[in-house]
């Protein structure tokens, strides 16, 4: 007998799916009493078995698990929320076309009505297409896929291999990236149809999936054999051309990458087509193909270029790199590549010919994908003292649309003049029309800086310092914003059908899974929307996706920040422990929370590239020293044979504050102590110590690491939110106070 239809409930709620796995038919019924959606998010979690087998239990093998996940996903198909189907049948695709469930028992199911009508989901639409793949039924595919319903890659898989033509199967297989579907159809055709490619295309298309996957080198093998025989292929299709540059790019072969595409280059410039172009004509050489339009050669000849920058790039050669960009730009089919192109060439070469910006400047597009290279520009401006370049630039940029980049020129600018490196009337002409008079320019562009809206919380919060103001950020500052609205139904948002399938991840215990198909509708969905879904995010313990949840809506132009976001946004996890250790090493509880919420966003397991683990992201070494020096005052002595369990967020925040403790008695300053917790105390005592005279801020802005510059602003601008929002402190109080320096 299947166990009670509550405590199903329960235990699915919780992610428990030990019942399920036990295999008994009927708690497989139970899923569904709890609701027609809930096989689904169960399907899930057993097929990554995330149940934990308790005593006694004898838990599915792997094998098992997968067939008991498809048989879950097919009853899914049943649900009434049309978003969970489509979920459901796109999780069936590959078992059904790798024969784990019968194909005729999907076409004759009671919901195949809905799989075969478009209008109830494309994917539904490919389930059904896949059914008749598997069944061999190829006429009732390609009738299925007339009138242009082949919309998807599956889609297109399938209609290029029922219609067994073999221009349409390699226009599939040798145009768009190597996705999944991609990787069935080529495994498809070597295992069924092998005389439909030939050896050569055979190995280019598996050079495609090298590359792909990162294996460089293995994919410039596999396309040798094209390049030497049928070369023209490339020029065909030319995403062969894009793989093969990526493939010179991260290759040792990377001067024969540049010196191939430059003569193929030279060669369609002069007006050449296929025939006689370097390294197609030959013995042996066949550039079979259609002939070159105009859109195409221009199409080829971008690849061509942009590729021969980033190979020159990655050899170092900088200003021939910049060279193929700038002569890529017109080229660009679209703005984001022309973007791309500029990016390049301003990352090479804006620090020795600054004189390139206003060249360039108006001819991108999109200005936050230059914040990088304005970041780097700011910080060698100010660390040779070249303020007039520095007046210069923010000239050029006040009027774009990177609010925070402009807030961080203005800034700059502002105490330089306060500290005398920039006089008052050198200033004042860069204030933008409208400002103050040049009496007090210094505050003006502090002025500018504190208004940019809620594109630079920093830089705000340091500006009102100095302009004597209260950083209010929130609209709802007086109220009691800080309690959440009752839980909404799904039916009660404007897109009911999504918010049904993304609530039910966190309802049935499948939150894990829930930040990709979130990602799917995110764009569509409403500020709301997104907030109900990172509050359940919140309540499920995922702190870092709900922050990243938050940061998508709060980029929105029409956005008003709420106390609620911004308790989302810093939220208050291991708050005991986080303020015990805090309070007990003599530091700010803002800071610590800025500090660990900058460091792990709240994962306790986290491990760095560099071996930097848990939630205050200590290094091993370092935690061994302070786990020693705790032994030494009389505290616990975490070393067990010789390791220190850092995942464990007792042992890794008594250790994280102990440190940063030390830090900030070894050098006198908070704001100090916060850079040498991420840079190390020797390099910052370097950088201190080459600029010695500037104030902590603007030495902050000189430092040569970006990640250590972007990570003391991260860390302040946190620990003003969380001194505002929890310990009834003013943000530009904070930020003041953690740049204080001891005399």
């Amino acid at each position: 007998m299947g166990i009670p239809k509550k405590e199903a409930a329960q235990r699915l709620k919780r992610g428990n799916i030990n019942f399920i796995l036990d295999g008994a038919p009927e708690n497989m019924g139970e899923l569904a009493r709890i609701h027609p959606s809930a096989p689904f998010y169960a399907g899930l979690l057993v097929r990554s078995r995330q149940g934990e087998p308790q005593a006694g239990e004898n838990p599915a093998g792997k094998a098992e698990a997968e067939t008991l996940a498809a048989a879950l996903f097919e009853a899914a198909l049943d649900s009434p929320g049309p978003r969970i189907r489509e979920a459901a049948a796109g999780e069936l695709l590959l078992p059904l076309l790798e024969g784990k469930i019968p194909a005729q028992r999907i076409l004759n199911r009671r919901t195949g009505k809905k799989l075969s009508a478009s209008s109830a989901g494309d994917i539904l639409l490919t389930l059904r297409g896949a059914a008749l793949y598997a069944l061999g039924n190829f006429e009732g595919l390609r009738e299925l896929y007339g009138e242009g319903k082949a919309r998807s890659s599956w889609d297109r898989a399938l209609a290029a291999l029922a219609g067994g033509e073999k221009e349409k199967i390699r226009e599939f297989l040798f145009t768009g990236l190597p996705d999944r579907a991609r990787q069935w159809a080529f495994q498809e055709l070597s295992d069924r149809y092998p005389q439909i490619l030939t050896e050569i295309e055979t190995a280019a298309m598996s050079g495609r999936f090298a590359v792909a996957r990162s294996a460089f080198g293995e994919g410039l093998s596999q396309f040798r054999p094209a390049l030497k025989e049928n070369p023209g292929l490339f020029f065909e299709y030319p995403d062969l051309i894009t793989d093969l540059g990526r493939g010179f790019q991260f290759s040792p072969a990377n001067n024969e990458g540049v010196e191939l595409f430059s003569a193929w280059d030279r060669h369609l410039e002069g007006g050449g087509g296929l025939e006689n172009m370097p390294g197609i004509s030959g013995p042996g050489a066949s550039p079979a193909g259609p002939a070159l339009g105009q859109d195409k050669i221009r199409d080829i000849r971008y690849r061509l270029l942009f590729f021969s920058g980033r190979i020159a790039r990655q050899r170092e050669g900088y200003d021939e790199a910049a060279e193929f960009f700038a002569r890529a730009i017109p080229f660009a089919p679209d703005p984001l590549q022309e973007d791309a192109c500029i990016w390049y060439i301003l990352s090479m070469t804006l620090q020795d010919k600054p004189g390139l910006l206003p060249l360039y400047l108006p001819l991108w597009h999109n200005d936050p994908y230059f914040a990088d290279i304005l970041d780097i520009f700011a910080r060698n401006l100010t660390a040779k003292r070249q303020w007039k370049t520095l007046l210069e630039t923010f000239a050029l940029i006040c009027s774009r649309t990177d609010r925070a980049t402009i807030a961080k020129y203005a800034y700059i600018i502002g105490r330089a003049v306060e500290e005398g490196y920039i006089l008052p009337g050198e200033a004042a002409p860069y204030l933008p029309s409208g400002s103050a008079g040049e009496d007090f320019p210094g505050r003006d562009f502090f002025r500018i800086a504190f208004e940019e809206g809620q594109a630079s919380l920093y830089y705000r919060a340091l500006s009102a310092s100095f302009l004597e103001e209260k950083l209010l950020p929130l609209q709802d500052a007086a109220g009691s914003g800080g309690t959440p609205k009752k839980k909404l139904r799904p039916r009660d948002f404007p897109h009911a059908a999504e918010m049904e399938l993304l609530l039910g991840f966190f309802e049935y215990g499948a939150a894990s899974f829930a930040p990709a198909y979130i990602e799917l509708f995110a764009d569509q969905l409403t500020t709301e929307e997104l907030r109900a879904l990172a509050e359940a995010q919140t309540a499920a313990g995922y702190w870092e996706k709900a922050i990243r949840l938050v940061s998508l809506y709060m980029d929105r132009e029409d956005y008003r920040v709420t106390r609620r976001d911004m308790e989302l946004y810093y939220p208050r996890p291991f708050r005991e422990l986080i303020e015990k250790n805090a309070r007990e090493a003599g530091l700010s509880p803002a800071i610590f929370y800025g500090l660990i919420r900058t460091e792990s966003a709240f994962i306790p397991d986290i491990v760095s590239r560099v071996g930097a683990t848990g939630l205050s992201q200590l290094m091993p070494a370092t935690a061994e020293d302070m786990a020693g020096r705790i032994a030494r005052q009389g505290g616990p002595d975490y070393r067990e044979n010789g390791k220190i369990e850092l995942r464990n967020p007792r042992i890794n925040l008594h250790i994280g504050a102990v440190y940063l403790n030390y830090l900030i008695e070894h050098l006198e300053s908070p704001a100090l102590a916060l850079l040498a917790y991420n840079g190390g105390m020797g390099r910052v005592r370097r950088w201190r110590a080459g600029e010695p005279d500037l104030p902590v801020d603007l030495f902050l802005e000189t430092i040569e690491y970006r990640e250590t510059r972007e990570y003391g602003r991260r860390v302040l601008a946190a620990a003003a939110a969380y001194g505002y929002l929890y310990y009834g402190m003013s943000m530009e109080g904070v930020v003041a106070d953690i740049f204080k320096e001891e005399p």
